[in-house]
């Protein structure tokens, strides 16, 4: 099974790589996002694969993070997400956006993504949210030295609202990553925000 391949871009467009691999070209299936990621045409990449042996065909899904690769993995579980589907939705949504939704139990904003309905969104959340759970504790949070004493206090702020500890905990990591040239004044709006909003 593939699960990695290092190579030269020889052409792309909005859904698919071709990536030169000594020789041998490969077409890869990947979001939009991270296409828009790569270099020129020529330039060398490695991406992550995964890879879907079926009768009548191989599909090799490709991410630029091993992260990525695992929440592809745990949208395939889900029953009425396909390959297609699931390369959609990270198309829309970047990878920590998807995992603080599903922890959150937010299935509006995959009510937002074209193709997903209200039942296929419900799925995602119920199906996976114990896994994305795990996944959450088992890994650190993805917060900088620096930004440490800020992430406590912005924790500290949204508890006083009245959310949950894991629910403060994932929005302020996903604001401060997002918003990494704020200060705590403004991280606080938007936070709250965030919790009001998911979509935004």
């Amino acid at each position: 099974m593939i699960t990695k391949l290092k190579g030269n871009i020889e052409n792309k467009d909005e859904e698919n790589i071709d990536l030169d691999v000594n020789g041998v070209v490969f077409r890869i299936l990947m979001s939009k996002k991270n296409i828009l990621k790569l270099g020129a045409l020529g330039s060398y990449t490695e991406i992550f694969i995964y890879e879907i042996i079926r009768e009548d065909a191989r599909i090799l899904s490709g991410f630029l993070e091993k992260e990525e690769r695992e929440t592809f993995s745990d949208l395939l579980t889900v029953q009425g997400v396909g390959s297609k589907m699931a390369i959609n939705i990270m198309s829309n949504l970047d990878n920590e956006r998807i995992i603080y939704s599903i922890n959150k139990g937010d299935s509006q904003i995959f009510k937002n993504i074209s193709g997903v309905g209200n039942k296929l969104a419900l799925r995602i959340i119920n199906e996976l949210k114990e896994k994305i759970k795990k996944r959450i504790i088992s890994k650190p949070l993805d917060i900088h030295e620096e930004n440490n004493l800020v992430f406590k206090d912005l924790v500290s702020c949204l508890l006083n609202l009245g959310f949950s500890q894991k629910v403060c905990e994932s929005t302020a990591n996903y604001v401060i990553n997002k918003n990494q040239d704020k200060e705590l004044e403004e991280l606080i709006p938007i936070a709250v925000k965030s919790l009001s909003d998911p979509t935004r």
